[in-house]
């Protein structure tokens, strides 16, 4: 394989996986996690490591990583879920080569993202089809300047030549660079991976079946090859329970009527009408009138496989209607990009899918087009996709600041050789103010206008005692309004939007970090957009509340979820519902510290934080459950 050599240490003057270290120092907790990879990837293990934000995970496990797969002929993938982690990646690998290591690597992102056609509005499976039928129908000049019958042209080689020869490059250069040649930016990446010593790439490519078949077939990989570092690990479950799960809703039959009726495909009619019949006969018996439809509008129920396949049966022959609706989607995508009929197709497949692991669940909800009746294949079990991976890999790591408790991503993701470890936090702990308030409660019994007015005034009182920018982080949005209703402040207010694009979020941003001086709150969402991976450094936040416990809703899938990990783990509360909780929570809270030199207030609002289940969960360093939160801010910021 090309990349594998050294040049001014080889394997024989190198002593240790610390000559490959990009820095001059390496603090203490970061040494244990460097030892403790070192020992785990020698025994072919994969280690879980807890290790908190600041301890620079990616410098550490890249550099022994590299020098293993160096050392045993292996690749490393590097796989984060986060377009900021690859550039940190890339210019971590910028300092190891400038150490005098000679490797390859490559950073790449998602097909889309790398596309030089114009595909705004083009998403998920609607890309993947209208590329594979361009592509396909030899339409599409950015490949065929890359690729002719397979074989890489001229040009292409050429080009790699001069990009091999760069240092390792992010994937913007690689787009720029492909642009102005008039090539497809992922082909182009996809040559260099075939070389790469380390790739850098989302979860995807290893974890979405499909993807990762294709991708290995190309660069003739095999998964006994590759050692593997999954960044923010505690992302991975959720991201592979919804690369298993598919919807059909009644907005999409709608649209795919229209469709049909647009490109003369009038004989589809009657079927597609029929799936709306069916929608409907199902929708009728859902259960309704409970507290869960009066807080979320919504009805629900279990369908069982067989009693929707029979009633599209009794229609139309079910595989018959998948490849007529393929062959229609086909036919539109070559005229508009998209089609609502190959939607409904890739649905129909997936539905004739295991029943272990999985949950049928019909939906009727509210929204601002009147109710949407939605039919749910949703996966339960993450272990289906990522135990086989883990076990059949050469070694690897799974790393997070939030990955506690480490025994349950051992078992929800079903690694059999697992090393567990946890690290402490490297920042100074007079720097940070941690405490648990339990003055209020955001249960759902407890909820009133009352309770609301009195949380509202704790966040009103908590943001005067810390100057600058302070953030508060709620379970819902419908929970945040009806709080923020009585929230009382001369600072000024950023309300955080449901649906935001990447421009919105980096001009709120911009916005709120420009109030740092006579000072802003932020009101978000746990789990949402700025409550994980959003950087404030230095003074641009000084406190976060994180105000309630962000449990899920306490829907069907939720209920479906707890029941299966009780009989797999006889732990469904905690690994369905606490644990998820409280991760988002500590991610919220880890908005405010994010370096050394960063001074903050971390406050968990609510009772429950400070009850044994939930408590046990959060980082210990310094923290307090009090009443008397004003003194010790008032101290603690030198008021």
């Amino acid at each position: 394989m090309v990349g594998f050599c050294i040049t001014l240490m080889d394997a024989s003057t190198t002593k240790s996986s610390h000559d490959f270290f990009p820095y001059q120092t390496i603090r203490p907790e970061q040494g244990k996690l460097l030892q403790d990879l070192d020992a785990a990837f020698q025994q072919e293990k994969i280690l879980l490591a807890h290790a908190p934000t600041g301890l620079g995970k990616t410098a550490t496990a890249l550099s022994v990583a590299l020098y293993h797969a160096l050392e045993k002929k292996k690749r490393v993938l590097f796989l984060t879920s986060r377009h900021t982690q690859h550039a940190i990646a890339v210019e971590t690998l910028r300092e190891i080569k400038q150490k005098g290591v000679s490797f390859s690597s490559i950073n790449l992102v998602g097909k889309r993202s790398m596309c030089s056609q114009e595909i705004a509005g083009l998403f998920g499976n609607d890309f993947n089809d209208f590329c594979k039928t361009i592509v396909g129908r030899g339409e599409c000049e950015f490949y065929n300047n890359v690729r002719s019958k397979q074989q890489l042209t001229v040009e292409a080689k050429k080009a790699l030549s001069d990009l091999q020869q760069r240092f390792p490059m992010h994937s913007q250069e690689i787009m720029d660079f492909s642009r102005e040649e008039k090539m497809c930016g992922y082909e182009i990446a996809l040559a260099m991976a075939k070389t790469a010593t380390v790739i850098i790439a989302d979860y995807n490519y290893l974890f979405n079946p499909f993807i990762q078949q294709n991708l290995f077939a190309k660069l003739d990989l095999e998964l006994k090859d590759v050692i593997v570092i999954v960044d923010e690990g505690h992302n991975l479950p959720p991201r592979v329970v919804d690369i298993l799960s598919s919807t059909l809703n009644s907005i999409t039959l709608k649209n795919a009527v229209l469709e049909a009726k647009k490109f003369g495909f009038n004989g589809m009619l009657p079927w597609l009408q029929g799936l709306v019949r069916i929608l409907n006969e199902l929708s009728e018996s859902t259960t309704s009138g409970s507290s869960l439809e009066k807080e979320f509008g919504s009805k629900e129920k279990l369908i069982l496989k067989e009693q929707f396949i029979s009633k599209v049966n009794a229609i139309v022959k079910y595989d018959g209607l998948i490849d007529e609706l393929e062959l229609a989607a086909e036919e539109v995508r070559k005229k508009q990009k998209k089609s609502y009929l190959g939607g409904i197709a890739a649905f129909l497949e997936s539905w004739k899918g295991e029943d272990k692991g999985f949950a049928r669940i019909l939906a009727e909800k509210d929204s601002n087009y009147g109710p949407v009746t939605t039919l749910s294949y949703q996966c339960l079990d993450p272990r289906l996709i990522t135990e086989p991976i883990f076990k059949q890999i050469f070694t690897g790591v799974i790393m997070s600041g939030t990955l506690t408790p480490l025994f349950m991503y051992r078992d929800i993701l079903g690694i059999t050789r697992a090393v567990e470890k946890e690290y402490g936090s490297p920042f100074p702990p007079e720097n940070k103010l941690s405490l648990v308030i339990p003055e209020t409660s955001t249960k759902f019994n407890l909820r009133g206008e009352a309770m609301y007015q009195k949380i509202a005034g704790i966040c009103s009182e908590i943001a005067s005692l810390i100057p600058g920018n302070v953030a508060l982080f709620f379970p819902s949005y419908q929970l945040r309004d009806s709080i923020a209703n009585h929230l009382r402040s001369s600072k000024k207010l950023f309300f955080e939007k449901k649906e935001m694009s990447a421009e919105d979020k980096n001009t709120f941003l911009a916005e709120f970090k420009a109030h740092k001086i006579q000072g802003g709150i932020l009101l978000g969402v746990s789990g949402a957009n700025f409550a994980e991976g959003v950087d404030f450094p230095g003074d641009l936040l000084n406190g976060v509340v994180v105000v309630g416990l962000p449990l899920g809703k306490p829907d069907l899938y939720t209920k479906e979820i707890v029941k299966y990990y009780d009989e797999k783990f006889g732990k469904g509360w905690d690994y369905g519902y606490i644990y998820p909780a409280m991760s988002k929570s500590i991610q919220s809270a880890g908005r405010c510290i994010r370096s050394e030199t960063d001074k903050g207030a971390v406050i968990y609002l609510d009772e429950r934080f400070a009850w044994q289940n939930y408590y046990a969960c959060l980082p210990r360093e310094g923290l307090r459950v009090t009443k008397e939160y004003q003194g010790l801010l008032k101290e603690f910021f030198g008021k």
